[in-house]
């Protein structure tokens, strides 16, 4: 690198020769005018005004702001991107002693006896600067190659070398992937293309979440080499490997029936306890196979068991109860239970597992009286035409009706368009508008709680604002229905769209409501419940006062516990009102609390993850060669064999275009920012002092 400095000035000349007459006029009249001064040597008079000249021109100077204008060229050598595929797909065919040997030590010579600028990165699903060891579980190559892409974009890279046996088994295929290099991309083959007989499971798909007592489908897609005429049993175990006292809870027996068997097996699964389920799928087959990895492969399904427990109560039978139990039923997180009560029987209902209550037309004071046993629980209240509404003013104070007739009438209803507690859609709203006449009481209702009304009676064109459907809310959550002819709309529904979907909206979004229960924890775990075995678990925590503000003084540690009762316990890290925690685990199932305690008070959250090696690697071995040509020749390389690296090494070095480049970087400083040149006038100002002093003594 070579420094070429200037000095700028913002001024035009006129003012330096200004400061330059100034300076040597002060500097003059300052010595030679004094009459004390003439018996003083001719030498020191010029050597004063000169270190005085000096110094009121500097200042001067400095008043004009002048700067210093550098320039650095910079002569930069091309630089050779060396990508080497660091995963053990590598190593697991019959040549790995060589990548482990020979390879390694031809990539070690290469690297100590180069004089070329090489940069060396591994990559595996990502881009790793670390040793050649072949350990990584899962290759990337689209993300990969956009790694490199992005950190060499400012870099003057004259040709990109990809080391790879082409098998990539995460992300996008990087041929499709929008790749732009500023240098060629070379690839060079490794891992071994011989097909071998070979049976394998090509993928499993599964839903993630499921609920308890449903089914889920699973679909299995099972791939065959060479291996026509063979046998092969398909098995799909629950939890754990197979073993010998273990029975399989799907089994398919079949025949390979070509030399390229590719054949999709789908079967239904019940699991049949909540959390995480782990499964497992087994592929034999009766003659030997080179890679055996790739005949079993894990999934994992959360059974959720958050079902909501709906309650209809009715007092006598009604096409309305079914009308709503068909609509809740269509959704999977309600299990829907109706009940006809009387005085007999209503005490043997559990009221326990219940999260709504639905009364309908129950307003018999010893019927009515009954639902104070469902203690905490929202009620929907639904009167009819069967209803006693003299009785149900004197079993409840939210509504009262104003007189005493319990005639009914049908009637329109209209939205109220402010409401807010939950959206209404606008094919919703214009469905209710259609909907048949509403079977209402004739009375006026008058509502003696803060509530939110969403329908209103309508006569006509005319709103009565007299409420149908409303909510009040108090220790917990109640909804009133005041009439009935539900299954009117849901026949109108279906008339209108050949579906129940409006109508099964409505009911969900009303029941949503009443059972919406903001969660009052003051402790709250994030963290992901399936991790493969190489990679960080991430836990993250936040914990609130009583005010619902976030702290981070209390410590908070965890406690895992694996499947065989081996503990490991850890303490979170407070960082910005959160605490944090990364950690790794061998494979294995865990259980784990995490616990803290703050003003004598214990707080607690249990969950459970699993550690799994996913053996992405072992899935196929049989190396893609096409995929490396295709990607060299896209991106204007070459397609070369592992044994030829010198050669394209030299190819590359003796192009025209491999030679250094130079440029300029330029800078500015400003010249009173050098304490050199200020230290260098006050010693002209020191050593004219000096002078004076010392040997004229003036």
């Amino acid at each position: 690198m070579k420094t070429l400095i200037s000095i700028i000035i913002n001024y035009s000349f006129i003012y330096i020769f200004f400061a330059l007459i100034i300076s040597v006029l002060l500097s003059f009249f300052l010595y030679k005018r004094q009459t004390n001064l003439l018996d003083v040597p001719k030498f020191w008079i010029i050597t004063l005004g000169f270190l005085r000249f000096f110094s009121f021109f500097s200042l001067f100077i400095l008043l004009l702001k002048p700067e210093i204008k550098a320039n650095d060229k910079i002569i930069e050598k091309p630089l050779i991107v060396f990508m080497q595929d660091n995963t053990n797909s590598i190593i697991s065919n019959y040549d790995s002693l060589y990548y482990k040997n020979e390879y390694l030590n031809q990539l070690d010579s290469f690297k100590n006896n180069s004089i070329h600028n090489i940069e060396w990165v591994t990559f595996d699903n990502s881009v790793k600067r670390k040793p050649i060891d072949f350990s990584g579980t899962s290759t990337n190559l689209s993300v990969v190659l956009q790694e490199v892409i992005n950190m060499y974009s400012n870099t003057y890279v004259s040709s990109y070398i990809l080391a790879s046996d082409g098998i990539f088994n995460e992300g996008l295929n990087p041929i499709y992937a929008d790749l732009y290099f500023n240098a060629p991309l070379h690839s060079l083959s490794l891992g071994d293309t011989t097909q071998y007989r070979d049976a394998r499971i090509k993928s499993v798909k599964n839903n993630k979440i499921t609920y308890l007592g449903n089914r889920t489908p699973l679909e299995i897609v099972v791939e065959a080499k060479g291996m026509i005429g063979q046998e092969l049993v398909l098995e799909v175990f629950h939890n754990t490997r197979q073993s010998s006292n273990q029975q399989s809870i799907e089994k398919q027996i079949f025949h390979v029936e070509n030399n390229n068997y590719n054949k999709r097996f789908q079967f239904f699964i019940e699991p049949d306890k909540p959390g995480l389920n782990n499964y497992y799928v087994s592929l034999e087959s009766k003659i030997i196979e080179n890679n055996t990895l790739n005949n079993e492969k894990d999934f994992f399904l959360d059974v959720i068991d958050d079902r909501k427990k709906i309650l209809i109560l009715f007092a006598s039978h009604h096409p309305d109860i079914s009308a709503i139990k068909e609509s809740l039923e269509s959704h999977d997180e309600y299990d829907v239970y109706t009940y006809w009560v009387s005085d007999l029987n209503f005490n043997e209902i559990d009221n326990q597992s219940y999260s709504l209550i639905i009364s309908h037309q129950l307003s018999n004071l010893s019927l009515f009286s009954q639902l104070n046993n469902f203690k905490s629980i929202p009620v929907w209240h639904i009167l009819g035409s069967n209803s006693n509404l003299i009785e149900f003013n004197e079993l409840q104070d939210f509504v009262q009706f104003n007189n005493n007739e319990t005639n009914f009438e049908y009637a329109n209803v209209a939205l109220n368009k402010n409401f807010s507690s939950f959206l209404i859609s606008d094919s919703l709203s214009d469905f209710l508008s259609l909907s048949s006449p509403f079977l209402t009481p004739f009375s006026n209702p008058i509502v003696n709680s803060l509530s939110e009304t969403l329908l209103y009676k309508q006569i006509g064109s005319l709103n009565t604002e007299r409420p149908v459907l409303f909510f009040v809310e108090r220790d917990y959550k109640y909804g009133f229905l005041l009439g009935e002819g539900l299954w009117r709309w849901r026949l109108n529904d279906t008339y209108l769209n050949n579906s129940n979907s409006l109508f099964n909206q409505f009911l969900t979004q009303i029941v949503q409501y009443l059972l919406l229960d903001e969660d009052k924890s003051r402790l709250h775990v994030s963290y992901d419940n399936i991790h493969s075995s190489d990679e960080l678990i991430h836990f993250e925590v936040e914990f609130y006062n009583k005010n619902f503000e976030l702290i981070s003084s209390p410590d908070i540690s965890i406690e895992l516990i694996d499947s065989i009762g081996d503990s490991y316990d850890y303490k979170f890290i407070p960082s910005d009102n959160k605490y944090y925690l990364d950690i790794r685990l061998p494979d294995g199932s865990y259980d784990f609390t995490v616990n803290t305690e703050f003003n004598n008070e214990k707080f607690t959250k249990m969950g459970h993850l699993i550690v799994s090696d996913f053996n992405l690697e072992s899935r196929s071995l049989v190396a893609n060669h096409g995929l490396l040509y295709d990607l060299a020749l896209q991106h204007n390389g070459t397609f070369i064999a592992k044994d030829s690296l010198d050669h394209l090494i030299d190819n590359i070095t003796s192009h025209s275009n491999f030679k250094p480049r130079s440029y300029y970087s330029y800078y500015y400083q400003s010249l009173i920012s050098f304490e050199l040149l200020l230290i260098l006038i006050l010693c002209a100002l020191f050593l004219e002092w000096f002078i004076r002093r010392r040997f004229i003594n003036y």
